[in-house]
């Protein structure tokens, strides 16, 4: 009986083996090749931004506010400066503004592959976030508005007369300054805005209405007929670009991706090329606006956002992998090509404006490295450089006492889900200087030393939150975990049942192959 049931057995471990070997390669396959494939055209889907979709939902209203982190640069000796000493100055804040998203609409394109809109941005300020911190705190502050106003008057040779009249109007027009320095508050250096042109007459009057003229979006017209500059008050509010942005429609790569910028494929804010009609590197427009990415990232690649804040486009690249909050990801982090390597020599030459007399340059024009002219983007003299002039020249930093870089504070970087394009955590960092200087005909400049003043830097970062870290978890890695979970155990199991049988099937032959010998 033993001796007819053995054949049996040794059948049936065979087939079992056969049927074991047939499970692993199974998932091996669901696991190598059809779950990446599933999963690839469900994220295709999922991304592509279509007219009530979720993601459109999202796309038109973030699903939680930016965090937007203001920190000051407070002068403590500005009456030593006004004799020419270095500048002492001392971080401030953070001051922290929920950033509130949300976009206008305009149209599709025919082909549903472009969208159309208007961004609406509106700041509330998070008391909580900013303790001990206020927004009626009193702060030293460089004067912006007059620096920008005697700069752009002493670069611009129709405006030499108008220098002139400023010298003499100088009190009526800017509130009689005691130096380059104002004494005001968070909220009104902010948004509120620093008042000046307040009830003038005569010549100063004709100056606050060229002023008014000049159309600088930092510069309001109040209800009775006073300025009043601030940092962020022309952000809070409607928006005025249209952008065009790619849906993904035909190509899930190019999600979110900038085509045009009020109508225009490239800017018109840089140099250009002396080629006629050949658009600068400097003038292109790349990427999306960071608020998302294009998906299915890869270790070692790059991905561009622009800023039209800053009118650039910026390329971020690959740094290192991460987990937040259980999600895996990738960061990036900006390069030497942001603002440290600039000039004929980086073939970007079209970012050295060259707007600004006697400053601290380069023999061509261009500023050491670590810093950008904005004053064709944003209509004054504003260099930009990272938060405490970090990776910039000596020759900028030597000049300020009181900064302190650090890469962990200051460096700009995003982390991103590398199968959505979803951001998970990052800060973009920046901060807004001015050249105070001595000007010819402006007594107030007379004995000042040439710096690079220092006036606020900014973090506008995203900390995905409780709730969406459990719905993108909900909605994407415990499917992928399922999923995985089902691969290895298809594969280890069906191997697992393939070995032992054969292992069952070779003892139980070698059993039978003994027993004659017996």
């Amino acid at each position: 009986m033993l001796e007819s049931t053995t054949p049996k057995m040794l059948h049936w471990s065979l087939i079992v083996s056969a049927l074991g070997v047939c499970v692993a390669v199974l998932g091996g396959y669901c696991g190598w090749s059809l779950f990446p494939n599933m999963v690839h055209k469900k994220v295709e889907q999922s991304v592509i931004l279509a007219d009530g979709s979720e993601q459109y939902k999202r796309f038109v209203n973030l699903p939680q506010p930016l965090n937007f982190k203001v920190y000051i640069f407070n002068v403590t000796n500005p009456d030593m400066i006004q004799h020419g000493a270095i500048p002492i100055v001392e971080e401030i804040g953070p001051y922290v503004y929920k950033q509130y998203r949300h976009k206008k609409v305009k149209h599709f394109s025919r082909d549903g592959s472009k969208i159309t809109y208007v961004q609406n941005v509106h700041f509330d300020f998070d008391a909580d976030a900013s303790a001990p911190y206020t927004q009626d705190d009193r702060i030293v502050a460089l004067n912006m508005h007059m620096n920008s106003v005697l700069q752009i008057s002493e670069n611009d040779p129709g405006l030499a007369l108008l220098l002139v009249h400023l010298n003499a109007n100088l009190k009526a027009v800017f509130n009689d300054p005691r130096s380059m320095f104002v004494h005001t508050s968070v909220r009104e250096y902010l948004f509120d805005g620093v008042r000046f042109c307040i009830n003038p007459q005569g010549i100063a009057k004709a100056i606050c209405n060229q002023i008014k003229e000049s159309g600088s979006k930092t510069i309001r017209e109040q209800s009775d007929g006073s300025l009043a500059f601030s940092f962020f008050g022309h952000k809070n509010g409607s928006g005025h670009d249209v952008y065009e942005v790619h849906t993904g429609k035909g190509d899930p790569m190019k999600v979110l991706e900038i085509q045009k910028l009020d109508d225009s494929h490239n800017l018109q804010v840089w140099l250009n090329a002396s080629t006629e009609g050949e658009t600068s590197v400097c003038n292109q427009i790349n990427g999306t606006d960071a608020s998302s990415y294009p998906p299915f990232r890869q270790r070692g690649d790059s991905m561009y956002i622009f800023s039209a804040d800053i009118c650039r486009s910026v390329q971020l690249f690959y740094q290192a992998d991460i987990q937040y909050e259980g999600i895996p990801g990738y960061r990036y982090s900006i390069g030497e090509n942001f603002i440290n390597d600039i000039g004929p020599e980086h073939d970007n030459e079209c970012f050295c404006v060259d707007k600004l007399a006697n400053v601290i340059k380069r023999k061509n024009g261009c500023l050491y490295a670590g810093a950008l002219d904005l004053t064709t983007c944003l209509d004054a003299p504003v260099i930009l450089t990272l938060p405490h002039m970090l990776g910039a020249s000596n020759e900028y930093r030597k000049m300020i006492r009181g900064l302190n870089p650090d890469a962990k504070k200051h460096q700009t970087f995003v982390d991103v889900q590398s199968l959505t394009g979803t951001p998970l955590r990052g800060g973009k960092r920046v901060q807004f200087n001015m050249f105070l200087k001595s000007i010819n005909r402006i007594g107030i400049t007379e004995n000042l030393t040439t710096v690079l003043m220092p006036a606020i830097w900014v973090e506008e970062g995203i900390q995905l939150n409780g709730e969406m870290v459990a719905f993108f978890k909900k909605k994407l890695i415990n499917t992928l975990k399922a999923l995985n979970i089902v691969h290895w155990a298809a594969l280890c199991g069906g191997a697992g049942v393939a070995l032992i049988s054969l292992l069952y099937y070779l003892y139980q032959k070698g059993r039978g192959e003994e027993a004659p010998l017996k």
